[in-house]
C-alpha cells in the first residue's frame, strides 16, 4: 500500500510501454500510494479489491477484466497476485511473468513453492543475488530466471544540472559540502547508521550539510522518530536537515557532493546507484544485497560494511577530501550507466523477457 523505489519502478515501466506502443494497465489495491500515482499520471488503472490469498470473487473479477481487455501477459510483484496469476494461467493460458525486487526472505509455503515453481512462465528478479537464491532454494532453475538491471531516464538524470536555486531554498551555505540519504525512511534502509556517521564526520569538518530525503510509512513512523532523537542526542540538528518526500529527487542527486547508500537489510539494484551514476555524483554504499553488483568498489564507488558508520565515514571523507579520485569514480560511473543503466537498457531486458513467457505460452498449447 506504500510508495517507494518498486513501485516508482512500475509505474515508469508503464510509461515506457504506452510510448513504445504496448497497450499496459495497472492493477492495484484501491487506496494503494501506486493505484493514486497512476492516476494523477493519468496512466490506464483497475482497482482490484483483494481478499486473502485466492477469493472466488477477486478471481472473477480479475478474468472478467482480463477477457475484456484481450490481455496476454500478467507481470506480477507479490505474493498474492501471483497466486491469482497462477490460476489465471492455469484456467485461461494467459503468460505470467514473476517479478522480485528485493532480498529479503522469500516466503515459503506448499502454495508459495508451487507458484514459484509452476505459477509463471519466467521470473525477471534486479539482482543477481535474488537469482542466487531463489536457485539454491529449489523454487526456480537459472534458465528461467532474468536479471533486469534498474534503469533510469537519461533526460530527468545528468551531469551539470543547476540546482543554484534549491541550495538558496535549503539555506546552505555556498562553502559547504552536500552528503545526502536518499531512500524511504525505515530501518532496512539504514539512516540510523547514516547519522552516526554524519556526526562522525562532522567532529572533523563543520562545513558539511547532510540531507535526509525521503519520508516514513504509516508502519515506520517509531523508526523516524528514533532518527530524528538520534541527530539531537548527537547536537548535530544544525547540520542535518530532513526534507521529507520530494518529487524532485534528481535535483537533491544533482545538489550532493556525495550520496551514502547505508542500507543493512533488503537492498537489491536501488535505482539510486544508477540515478547518481547518471548525475555523476559520487556513491558511497554498503556491501549488501544487489549492490556490490551495481558498484565497482574504487572503479566507480566506494563499498564498505554494513551497520559501520566509521567506515562510511572515512569513505564519505574520502569523496570530499580527494576530489581527483571522486571525479574519476563520478566519470568511470557515468560510462558505465549509459553503457548498462539506462531506461532504454532495462526495458529491452523486460520486454525479452515477456516475449520469451509468451513464447513459451505458445509451446504449451500446441504441445
Amino acid at each position: 500500500m506504500n510508495w517507494g523505489g518498486q513501485e516508482l519502478r512500475i509505474i515508469e515501466q508503464m510509461e515506457w510501454l504506452l510510448a513504445h506502443g504496448h497497450q499496459v494497465w495497472l492493477i492495484a489495491r484501491p487506496g494503494s500510494k501506486i493505484l493514486q500515482e497512476a492516476l494523477r499520471r493519468q496512466l490506464p488503472a483497475f482497482p482490484l479489491v483483494v481478499k486473502g490469498s485466492l477469493h472466488p470473487l477477486t478471481l472473477l473479477r480479475l478474468m472478467k477484466f482480463l477477457r475484456r481487455h484481450r490481455i496476454e501477459l500478467l507481470d506480477c510483484h507479490g505474493n498474492r497476485d501471483a497466486v491469482y496469476a497462477a490460476v489465471c494461467r492455469l484456467l485461461s493460458g494467459l503468460a505470467v511473468v514473476r517479478s522480485r525486487h528485493v532480498t529479503s526472505t522469500v516466503r515459503r509455503g506448499r502454495l508459495s513453492d508451487w507458484v514459484w515453481r509452476h505459477g509463471n512462465d519466467r521470473i525477471v528478479v534486479t539482482a543477481g543475488a535474488i537469482r542466487d537464491n531463489l536457485c539454491q532454494l529449489g523454487l526456480a532453475s537459472a534458465e528461467r530466471v532474468d536479471v533486469a538491471p534498474a534503469g533510469v531516464d537519461t533526460e530527468r538524470f545528468y551531469p551539470e544540472r543547476d540546482v543554484s536555486l534549491l541550495r538558496q531554498e535549503l539555506g546552505i551555505p555556498v562553502d559547504h559540502r552536500v552528503v545526502a540519504s536518499i531512500g524511504m525512511l525505515r530501518p532496512d534502509k539504514g539512516q540510523l547508521y547514516f547519522v552516526e556517521a554524519a556526526a562522525d564526520i562532522l567532529r572533523h569538518c563543520g562545513k558539511v550539510t547532510f540531507l535526509l530525503v525521503g519520508e516514513a510509512t504509516a508502519d515506520t513512523q517509531a523508526y523516524k522518530a528514533s532518527v530524528m532523537a538520534r541527530i539531537e542526542e548527537l547536537g548535530i540538528a544544525g547540520q542535518i536537515r530532513h526534507v521529507g518526500y520530494r518529487h524532485d529527487v534528481e535535483c537533491f542527486i544533482a545538489l550532493a557532493d556525495v550520496v551514502a547508500i547505508a542500507s543493512i537489510g533488503t537492498e537489491a539494484q536501488t535505482r539510486l546507484v544508477s540515478q547518481c551514476f547518471l548525475s555523476k555524483t559520487s556513491v558511497v554504499a554498503t556491501r549488501v544485497g544487489g549492490l556490490p553488483e551495481m558498484i565497482e568498489d574504487q572503479r566507480t564507488g566506494l563499498l564498505v560494511d554494513s551497520k559501520a558508520p566509521v567506515q562510511m565515514a572515512e569513505a564519505i571523507r574520502t569523496c570530499l577530501l580527494q576530489p581527483e579520485l571522486a571525479a574519476r569514480l563520478a566519470d568511470q560511473a557515468y560510462s558505465h550507466a549509459r553503457q548498462f543503466m539506462t531506461s532504454e537498457v532495462m526495458m529491452s531486458a523486460m520486454l525479452e523477457t515477456y516475449q520469451r513467457s509468451l513464447r513459451h505460452q505458445v509451446q504449451l498449447a500446441s504441445s
